[in-house]
């Protein structure tokens, strides 16, 4: 039986948050400033390159004018652009999220009963885990945990009980908030289905891809083909369009919602749904497949679920990704 230890240890280090890749901070200040224009302005006309890999502003992969046109827009809006990415440490562990912009897509797959109806969803702006929770951030945490199915600091967690997922969520929040790196009304926690499914696809960038960064299932993913039917460290697949690893195979990832067979409840355009208000003998949605998986399992929209009432939720090859808002 596996013994869940709930404390963090008053000794743990500084607990920081690095807010990093503001779209138009050219010269790496944190802000968006005339100083940028300039920056931009001495490249096109001096060939002034001290900035070279930020001055792409748009990401088009040219230096132009549309790069001056896109910070000035910035700067007239009178409001800075999320931080692409914000990274945390705790005790020493560092974990980066990405900032994931909302919009509206078409949710499920009308080929496949589960994934059905597919359905008009729109979500607001979060920021999502770069990959699965981490052994070592979970120990960061908890150093006297000792339990899990496949043990490597760099594996995703994997063999907990869903309950242990959510009190090392609430743990992780009680942290940050005491220690200043999290901003009081933000919290992390689960995502929902639609959320994990928008984040899979890519989001605004979205490709349209099969798997969660390609129609090639072994570019992105750890699956019962190519795994031996364990996980694997993160990061060592290439990553989706928002640079999201392992969202599909490694380890089935957990959400928030109630399992249902189909998508008959659904209200088409909602803005961020949480899934079927009905509780379900299937328990809790995972999504992404696992390393124990065939492909036809690891899609953007293919539903698992995790019986919550027969074995806690636990299985050998599910992990959970966190989100924040």
């Amino acid at each position: 039986m596996k013994t869940f230890i709930l404390f963090i240890l008053a000794a743990f280090g500084v607990t920081t948050a690095a807010y990093a890749g503001v779209t138009g901070d050219v010269n790496n200040d944190g802000a968006v400033t005339s100083t940028d224009v300039t920056v931009l302005y001495n490249y096109l006309l001096n060939s002034d390159d001290t900035f070279l890999s930020t001055s792409d502003v748009d990401g088009d992969g040219h230096i132009t004018g549309a790069d001056i046109t896109m910070v000035y827009n910035i700067l007239l809006n009178g409001s800075q652009p999320a931080p692409e990415y914000i990274d945390f440490s705790v005790n020493g562990v560092t974990f980066r999220m990405i900032y994931v912009k909302g919009g509206t897509f078409v949710m499920g797959n009308d080929n496949n009963a589960s994934e059905s109806p597919a359905h008009s969803v729109t979500l607001t702006d979060f920021y999502m885990a770069e990959t699965e929770c981490t052994q070592a951030l979970w120990k960061a945490l908890y150093p006297d945990y000792a339990y899990f199915a496949e043990v490597g600091d760099q594996k995703p967690c994997n063999g907990q009980w869903y309950s242990e997922i959510l009190q090392f969520v609430d743990a992780l929040n009680d942290y940050l908030h005491a220690n200043g790196a999290l901003a009081a009304g933000k919290n992390f926690m689960l995502p929902t289905e639609a959320q994990w499914e928008w984040a899979a696809r890519g989001g605004v960038k979205s490709e349209g891809y099969t798997y969660a960064g390609s129609n090639n299932i072994n570019d992105v993913a750890w699956y019962s083909q190519n795994s031996d039917f364990v996980v694997h460290d993160v990061k060592l697949k290439v990553p989706n369009e928002l640079g999201l690893y392992d969202m599909s195979g490694n380890a089935f990832e957990a959400t928030t919602d109630n399992f249902s067979m189909d998508y008959s409840w659904v209200t088409e355009g909602e803005v961020d749904p949480t899934g079927s208000s009905a509780s379900s003998a299937y328990g809790l949605t995972r999504r992404g497949g696992s390393c124990t998986q065939g492909a036809a399992r690891c899609t953007v929209t293919k539903r698992d679920f995790n019986d919550v009432e027969m074995n806690g939720g636990a299985s050998e090859d599910m992990s959970f990704r966190l989100i924040m808002k």
